[in-house]
């Protein structure tokens, strides 16, 4: 094989995975846009980690949240659930990679049961975030903490709210508890 034919054979591959992962986040409704680190970082605050808790990410993209989240609080137990195919084989590689023991699920995050979640990270767009809102109403135990990166429910407030940049790099999240 000549160095062409690879660099050829790697573009075609390349377009393929750009083109299956955009078709699917139209599909869904909600494409990956992968969560900045300072923002990651922020999540992981906002949510108050002690160690031990049962912690999910719906919508888990690259696996970066969680991640972060076992970097800082080994001790945590943490799932993340993500449907898209290719985004899901990003995350497993990268879980894989980092030696830590996280569940990482190709799920549709709405039919996944999360009653026994202390915490749950999001990045998800308004018409999902309608409809986690009454599933996690008659899931959710009091005391859970639910992060939003971005979007707000409906109808719940939020009992803080950090901005994080100004401008165009603005970015706010939520924090709701149950």
């Amino acid at each position: 094989m000549q160095p062409l034919d690879f660099v050829i054979i790697l573009m075609v591959t390349l377009s393929v995975v750009l083109v299956v992962t955009a078709a699917f986040g139209l599909f869904v409704g909600v494409p990956f846009i992968r969560t900045p680190k300072h923002v990651v970082r922020e999540m992981i605050r906002l949510a108050h980690l002690r160690g031990g808790e049962h912690v999910m990410d719906l919508g888990a993209g690259d696996g970066s949240i969680l991640l972060a989240a076992k970097n800082t609080h080994p001790s945590i137990t943490a799932m993340g659930v993500e449907l898209v195919p290719t985004v899901w084989l990003l995350g497993r590689l990268r879980i894989a990679l980092s030696g830590h023991a996280i569940t990482y699920l190709r799920r549709d995050m709405r039919s996944v049961p999360v009653g026994n979640a202390d915490v749950i990270f999001l990045y998800t767009f308004p018409h999902i975030m309608a409809y986690l809102e009454p599933k996690f109403e008659a899931e959710l135990r009091p005391g859970t903490v639910v992060i939003s990166h971005a979007f707000a429910f409906p109808r719940r407030q939020p009992t803080e709210v950090v901005t994080l940049g100004s401008g165009f790099k603005k970015k706010r999240l939520l924090r709701y508890e149950w």
